[in-house]
């Protein structure tokens, strides 16, 4: 292995930080508008979310996010993943509305199972 210059472990670093706070970022805005929406009137109307209520949405999304993250990767698990996300919003969705996964994410590769060249 290529010994790495200082200044190229340093910017690596950089990045990774970088990284971490757009994703933190982002989840935390998609977070705070998810709570926005489920607690207005005039999109959930008498069925508001209140705080218990919410929480209890928020530590299942974080459960579900941990559950099926590997759908995201091209980790071993990452068909099985999509199939069962999959599985769940068909039982969601009428059947006109159901998109795919690849489609529902697709600037994710695709996965296939022949050799590579």
């Amino acid at each position: 292995m290529a010994k790495q210059s200082g200044y190229l472990k340093r910017q690596k670093v950089r990045d990774d930080v970088l990284e971490r706070a757009y994703k933190q970022t982002y989840q935390q805005y998609m977070t705070d508008m998810f709570i926005i929406a489920l607690n207005d009137p005039s999109v959930m109307g008498k069925d508001v979310l209140g705080y218990k209520r919410l929480m209890r949405v928020l530590l299942a999304v974080e459960a579900n996010y941990d559950r099926f993250f590997d759908a995201l990767t091209k980790n071993a698990e990452a068909d099985y993943a999509r199939e069962k996300m999959d599985a769940i919003m068909r039982n969601i969705c009428p059947p006109e509305k159901f998109i795919p996964f690849e489609k529902r994410y697709e600037w994710l590769p695709e996965i296939t199972y022949e050799p590579r060249k």
